[in-house]
């Protein structure tokens, strides 16, 4: 029995070895996580970033122990167990990082170990029947799929937004069917090369999740802190998209380089749909369209926002306005351009085309080319910009009931083929480009945004003008409107018929206080107030009656009773 015992340690000494290095990690891994990552601010990444680094040297120390064994049994039983401790470790790291407690939280360990027996039972089979022993295999594998799926939908759970959560748990369970079956045929094999992938795979993933969750917003927050709400949501979520774009080209790489998948991605690129002299479409092509698109088109809305940024504060509204449309629009141009080509569609198949339904296109075409030539036009010759205040006397619009013979409004924004005005109404509305070239546009910011108001005031004749004059001067001088480095006056215009006139002039900052009405309105309120304040009348019209010849008056007593009379 003594003899046995050491000959026992001799030949399962990987085992046990391995066994030692488990609870050695674990201990260093408890000493590490209290000794320095209790100081880190970001306290659950730092936890889930040690116990990956755990888990993947555990899973390469078993793997290349189970290379002492000469018995594929042993050999494989180590290997199993090797597998078996790294997905436990790296389920516990996605369940910090996740937050998630309950039941629930269960499943993928359960999963896991499930597999793991059954892996035993084919290792070791009670019974020799080759059709159980087929069974187990598959069912290890299923169980193992359904551990790594809730795993995966475990890091969804993560994305506060529910649309993109939602299409992550989509597109990552559709992966994983993929893999699944894939493996289930024999196609994809696991080897060391293989789980090292996933184990990359697994620890890529938790950096993608903090990225998107935490990483972005508080990159946005720190760099776009000048930049309107809006614009800020803007730069996040296309971050986040050129985020999860480059995470899934990543995951293929891996995927290609780390089993045999890739030569299926080979097939893929190479399976042509269209495949003539001129035009070559593949299954290829057609993902890298996708690909390319949403990159490129992401950059492009994360630049002509970022560009506002270049631009001082009090000019940021007007010139960083327009230039984030120039920049759009011109990226349009750019990436369709290299989208196409991108395609298969080179400038070869291009010009033929575009040379025999030219005509056809032309008339068809006409007045979308004109609206997107007249935006260009509208931003090289800087005559509109991005906040400015226009009105279009030719333009009449019907909105929520009235016709305005005029639209009044501030530029939000010059797209490529109609340009957006927000009245004061909060109504925006979409006016093509042409209209802007084609007919007369009134732009009270082009240059400066200081506007003259002329609001008339008409007192009774009996009124002292110096001292109309200086009451109407102090309700100037009160107004926050006016500003007051501009000259204003107050100018006695006119006799009139029932009113001396008078017109106050003043100038206001249009860009600020666009509500002209209100600022009128505010201006009599206070006129009055201080007018009646000051005894001075406020006319209404009379007219004296003059009659040439004599009038003969009657006056009729009206019957009353006799007691009465």
């Amino acid at each position: 029995m003594s003899s046995q015992l050491p000959l026992f340690l001799r030949e399962h000494a990987p085992f046990l070895l391995f066994i030692l290095l488990v609870v050695g990690a674990l201990g260093l891994e408890l000493l590490v996580r209290r000794l320095v990552v209790t100081r880190l601010k970001e306290r659950l990444v730092a936890d889930a970033a040690v116990i990956t680094v755990v888990s993947l040297a555990l899973f390469g120390a078993g793997w290349q122990l189970s290379d002492y064994y000469k018995e594929w049994v042993f050999r494989e039983l180590l290997r199993n167990t090797a597998i078996l401790v790294a997905a436990l470790h790296l389920t516990r790291a996605v369940h910090l990082l996740t937050g998630k407690r309950g039941r629930k939280k269960l499943l993928p360990y359960l999963a896991f170990i499930v597999a793991y027996l059954l892996s035993l039972f084919f290792l070791f089979p009670p019974v020799q029947n080759a059709q159980v022993l087929v069974w187990s295999v598959r069912l290890k594998k299923l169980f193992i799929f359904l551990g790594a799926t809730a795993v995966v939908w475990e890091i969804g759970e993560t994305l506060k937004n529910e649309f993109v959560a939602r299409i992550f748990r989509l597109s990552s369970t559709t992966a994983m069917l993929l893999l699944f079956g894939l493996w289930e045929v024999n196609y994809l094999n696991f080897n060391f090369k293989t789980l090292i992938g996933i184990a990359i795979i697994v620890f890529l993933t938790a950096v993608f999740t903090f990225a998107y969750s935490k990483g972005i917003p508080e990159l946005v927050k720190r760099v776009c802190k000048e930049l309107p709400q809006q614009d800020s949501k803007v730069v996040e979520n296309n971050l986040k998209s050129l985020l999860t774009v480059l995470y899934l080209i990543l995951l293929v790489k891996l995927l290609s380089g780390f089993s045999n998948l890739g030569s299926l991605f080979d097939k893929l690129e190479n399976a042509y749909l269209i495949k003539t002299d001129l035009v070559k479409i593949s299954v290829g092509n057609i993902i890298t369209f996708g690909t390319l698109a949403v990159i490129l088109f992401n950059l492009l809305n994360i630049v002509k926002k970022l560009i506002k940024l270049t631009f001082p504060k009090e000019r940021r509204e007007v010139e960083g306005g327009s230039a984030e449309a120039l920049i759009f629009n011109l990226g349009v141009l750019f990436n369709s351009i290299i989208l196409l080509s991108t395609l298969g569609i080179t400038w070869k198949v291009i010009l033929p085309i575009a040379g025999t339904l030219g005509v056809g296109l032309g008339f068809g075409l006409q007045t979308i080319m004109n609206n997107y030539v007249s935006g260009f036009i509208l931003l090289f010759s800087k005559k509109l910009k991005v906040g400015d205040i226009v009105e279009l006397p030719s333009v009449s619009v019907s909105t929520l009931g009235s016709t305005s013979p005029s639209v009044f409004g501030k530029v939000e924004d010059i797209g490529i083929l109609s340009t957006i005005i927000r009245t004061n109404d909060g109504v925006e509305i979409s006016i093509p480009n042409s209209s802007f070239i084609s007919s007369p546009i009134v732009n009270f910011s082009l240059k400066d945004p200081y506007v003259r108001l002329k609001i008339p005031v008409g007192v009774a004749y009996s009124s002292d003008p110096k001292e109309v004059k200086r009451l109407l001067e102090e309700v100037i001088e009160e107004l926050p409107y006016t500003v007051r480095f501009l000259p204003k006056m107050v100018r006695f215009e006119e006799l009139g018929d029932s009113a001396l006139i008078f017109r106050a002039i003043f100038w206001i900052d249009v860009r600020k206080d666009m509500w002209v009405r209100n600022i009128i309105s505010d201006f009599y309120f206070r006129a009055w107030y201080k007018l009646k304040e000051a005894g001075v009348e406020i006319p209404f019209p009379q007219n004296d009656v003059w009659f040439r010849n004599s009038l003969k008056v009657e006056i009729e007593r009206p019957n009353l009773p006799k007691e009465e009379s």
